[in-house]
């Protein structure tokens, strides 16, 4: 098998050992009168009324891919787009007296006003207009029938709802959610799709290494404007010509890559073969925003992290970089120099939204005795907090007190996380044989998720050169990854740790 193949394939169908549980197309209840854009009628989950398409049971898929099984698994009852035709809506009333949606937010969850502005949403998602957490829960959905249902119409409203929404958590899972796709389902086809997609530079908030694994993919070859943009993760951190002479910095490494490689582009699978390929360390990156989605994470092979490849790319940065100091050095003594890229103007510093904080402490606030809640309104207020850490000193420290919470959480938060599986799994136990159920209650591991606290007080730490305390971090991570098999992780604290060490 070519390692084009081996990697993304051509047109595939998924395969899954369950019946798909979807009854028919959706049509909205015309009852409620409600208008949605004809590219998502198809696409939205209804739990009940006439038109339910959505029944309330535990699915599985299992997909092979390489030789290694993904399996995929959900609840559907936590399904976070799904909508009640019983749930009430409240029309006119002004937008600015209705509050924005919760961090991880939910129709179920959504008040009356609020579900009011989401089909308002639903009209014309490809605004622009409505606040990113209305789009969230839509793209939840859309999630799902990546996996289970429509799957191309899905993939085809992902990719015009990128066009026009640039949150970064939103591009970043959307990006995530579509490479993998792919690969899983063997499409080629929807790749390049999505490739040719990014022609604006916000769609590329995503990770390199998956950007790479994509070209790869698709056979094609990294170009010099790549190859500067990704500078950092090819390990060459004097970016000051790029930055301020990009033009001339382009147009010597074109050059360079003409005269060292044959051609104005660099070929991945030159470095990487096939066996190159399964060796490679691998990184655990998120597929799915939806947590109603189980085992959202996949391996993905580090083709940056492949030494040869990374060595090429890093000596042509550093020939352009000695090309354009010579160049410039020539053009001062002939009294030219060309002008500087202007640095972007300083942002300036944001105004403080005490009535989020409000907001979000009153949600926090409210939880009673459910740690995993908890622990996402832990990682809402963090986020929010690190926002204004320029503001005031204040909000930095707060910052790092929910970040530091969270993280003495997390026995609970495992402990909690196991017992709910555990009932999950006897409130279905109708489904299964008693040797099915004893083996489904035996395999219950660990939360796996991503804990954001360890990176963000590493990060924290090691800007403020307080170098002692991040390495305590990372030793605090490693040993919480060790203990739940996220290997993936642990190596990636392990780098970061050794980095830090290294500034000592």
């Amino acid at each position: 098998m070519s390692l084009l193949k081996r990697i993304f394939g051509s047109k595939k169908p998924i395969e899954s050992n369950k019946d798909l549980v979807v009854s028919e197309k959706v049509v909205l209840p015309e009852t409620k009168g409600f208008i949605v854009h004809p590219d998502i009628h198809n696409l939205l989950w209804i739990v009940d009324g006439p038109k339910r398409n959505y029944i309330l049971e535990e699915k599985e898929q299992n997909v092979d891919y390489g030789g290694v099984r993904f399996s995929f698994s959900s609840y559907s009852s936590l399904e976070p787009s799904l909508i009640s035709i019983n749930l009430p809506v409240l029309e006119n009333v002004s937008k600015e007296n209705i509050e924005r949606p919760p961090y991880y937010p939910s129709y179920a969850g959504l008040s009356a006003a609020q579900r009011n502005l989401y089909w308002e949403m639903l009209k014309n998602p490809y605004n622009g207009q409505a606040d990113i957490g209305y789009v969230f829960i839509l793209y939840y959905g859309l999630e799902r029938h990546l996996i289970e249902g429509e799957f191309e119409d899905a993939y085809n409203v992902i990719l015009k709802l990128r066009d026009v929404y640039e949150n970064a958590s939103f591009q970043y899972y959307s990006a995530c959610a579509l490479i993998l796709t792919c690969l899983i389902r063997q499409r080629a086809d929807l790749a390049y799709k999505f490739y040719i997609s990014l022609d604006k530079d916000f769609k590329l908030d995503f990770s390199d290494n998956l950007y790479l694994l994509c070209k790869m993919g698709l056979g094609l070859h990294l170009t010099a404007q790549d190859i500067m943009r990704m500078a950092k993760t090819f390990e060459f951190t004097n970016q000051n010509y790029i930055k301020k002479y990009p033009e001339l910095f382009l147009k010597n490494l074109s050059v360079l890559m003409e005269e060292d490689l044959g051609k104005d582009s660099l070929e991945i699978s030159k470095y990487i073969t096939s066996d190159k390929f399964q060796k490679l360390h691998k990184q655990a990156v998120p597929i799915f925003a939806n947590l109603s989605i189980r085992d959202q994470t996949v391996d993905v092979p580090l083709i940056s992290e492949s030494f040869k490849f990374k060595k090429t790319a890093n000596n042509l940065l550093q020939q352009a970089h000695e090309k354009v100091k010579k160049d410039l050095a020539n053009m001062r003594k002939e009294g030219f120099v060309p002008l500087e890229k202007k640095a972007k103007r300083k942002k300036e510093l944001p105004s403080f939204d005490q009535k989020k904080e409000e907001e979000l402490l009153q949600q926090y606030n409210d939880i009673d005795g459910n740690i995993i809640s908890k622990h996402f309104a832990l990682i809402a207020l963090q986020n929010f907090y690190y926002k204004y850490r320029e503001v005031n000193g204040v909000y930095l420290n707060k910052c790092i007190d929910y970040c530091y919470e969270d993280i003495q959480l997390l026995p609970q938060l495992q402990s909690q996380y196991i017992e709910e599986e555990k009932k999950r799994i006897l409130m279905l136990s109708s489904l299964y044989s008693k040797q099915e159920l004893e083996e489904k209650l035996s395999a219950i591991h660990a939360f796996q998720g991503d804990i954001p606290a360890f990176k963000r007080l590493a990060i924290i730490y090691e800007k403020s050169k307080n170098y002692l305390k991040a390495i305590n971090i990372c030793n605090q991570a490693i040993a919480y990854y060790l203990n739940i098999d996220m290997h993936e992780s642990v190596r990636e604290f392990e780098k970061r740790k050794k980095k830090i060490e290294g500034k000592i």
